[in-house]
């Protein structure tokens, strides 16, 4: 791995490699992982894709914010027909949004549940002093990721669930999941 922008000694220096690795992120450039910058909904559901090897599939895309020419579309498409993302309301996707530590958590949930995954673990969030800014429909599938060993907090007692997830904790977390939950 040569990226110049993941040293080596980085709390993330293993969980990048690893994605890097096994295929599931890319580097935003040959040099450069880009470790704090915002993954995106189309990102996150495209990194799950290519876990299942870009299957092609003939479901009709209920996003009218996706392009059907797009990096991502076949992704979301998928994800959509399988169940795994239900999109910011009943016909936009958002791709382009940065995807808040819960949706990261809700999408990564209803994934291990399509693929038969335990997802049984379950974490009391209720000390995370942040825990009443967790949405409702979160709530279970963050209480998996924790309780899984897949998300931890920030430090300081917050989970930080409206939080944007960067790509250095997208590589983390996709890397204790394949660890811990695959």
């Amino acid at each position: 791995m040569t990226f110049a922008d993941v040293a080596e000694g980085a709390w993330y220096y293993d969980a990048v490699s690893y994605v890097y690795a096994n295929g599931l992120m890319d580097g935003v450039s040959a040099s450069e992982f880009a470790p704090d910058t915002t993954l995106t909904r189309a990102m996150l559901v495209t990194i799950l894709w290519r876990m299942e090897g870009e299957p092609v599939v003939n479901y009709l895309m209920p996003f009218t914010d996706v392009d059907g020419g797009a990096w991502y579309a076949e992704a979301v498409r998928w994800a959509a027909g399988e169940g795994i993302v239900t999109g910011v309301s009943a016909t936009e996707f958002a791709p382009d949004d940065p995807i808040t530590r819960e949706q990261f958590a809700a999408i990564l949930w209803r994934y291990a549940q399509s693929k038969g995954y335990d997802v049984s673990a379950s974490a009391d969030l209720t000390g995370f002093l942040d825990y009443g800014q967790i949405s409702e429909y979160a709530l279970p599938a963050l209480q998996w990721a924790v309780g899984a060993g897949v998300m931890s907090g920030r430090g300081d007692g917050i989970l930080a669930p409206q939080g944007t997830a960067t790509r250095a904790e997208a590589a983390a977390m996709l890397m204790r999941f394949v660890e811990n939950v695959k």
